[in-house]
């Protein structure tokens, strides 16, 4: 069963300023490599070979110069998929690729977010997986300023409010989410929130309340290398001296 990767890569960066100042924070390089090469390197990993790119017209050529057809990336093939450049939330990025998908599976993947373990057993676990969505999560010792999960065995249970103040451990999201086609369906039918998006946290509630929301667990380090230029710089140097 095959599963398409989609890779979220707008967004304007401004928590990396001045860095992004003239390019996308996706094109900024980790270890001698650009942060996308190595966020369609996992995609690879785990068995995904077809990928559609979500990106806005503001760096279009550069992602283009830097990646063509995908031929430097072992992908069967890469797509380009417009957005407009003043995003309106994820859930509104990912239906952009509505119309673009050629299967019923497909992997979200913010194009902004690395981490040591492999997704392989995920992405497996959802090609059988016959309905609702699966998300990726990982243990964190303090889940403030995150959305955390309640989570019993692989089944996702309750989705928290971003909270701050309130430091505890727990499980939160990793920004990759496995969903059927019928998710675009449950897109059209989201109301922006307070600040005029539409919100992923409100799409995943949609099939925690059906009881269909299932997560697989990862380990090792992780990061949202967008989080700010400290996060950005530790994880190139992790990766640098690394050598891969």
């Amino acid at each position: 069963m095959s599963v398409t990767g989609v890779v979220l890569a707008g967004g304007r960066g401004t928590r990396l300023a001045p860095l992004t100042d003239r390019t996308s924070k996706q094109l900024l390089p980790v270890g001698g490599r650009a942060l996308i090469e190595r966020v369609i390197g996992k995609l690879v990993q785990a068995g995904v070979e077809d990928v559609l790119l979500v990106i806005d017209e503001r760096h279009a050529s550069q992602f283009m110069g830097l990646l063509e057809d995908g031929g430097g990336t072992d992908l069967r093939s890469l797509a380009y998929v417009w957005q407009p450049a003043r995003g309106s939330g994820l859930p509104s990025a990912i239906r952009q690729v509505r119309h673009h998908l050629t299967g019923d599976k497909f992997l979200v993947a913010c194009g902004d977010v690395l981490f040591e373990d492999g997704i392989k057993e995920a992405v497996d676990a959802f090609r059988v997986q016959e309905s609702g969505a699966r998300i990726i999560t990982v243990r964190t010792p303090d889940t403030a300023g995150y959305s955390p999960l309640r989570i019993a065995g692989d089944r996702v249970l309750g989705i928290g409010d971003k909270d701050r103040e309130l430091h505890t451990e727990g499980h939160i999201d990793l920004g990759y989410y496995l969903y059927h086609s019928e998710v675009f369906d449950l897109i059209d039918g989201l109301g922006p929130s307070d600040r005029g998006e539409t919100e992923i946290w409100d799409l995943n509630r949609i099939y925690v309340s059906r009881r269909d929301m299932r997560c697989s667990i990862i380990s090792g380090w992780w990061a949202d290398v967008g989080e700010s230029i400290e996060t950005y710089r530790s994880v190139d140097g992790r990766y640098a001296d690394a050598g891969v």
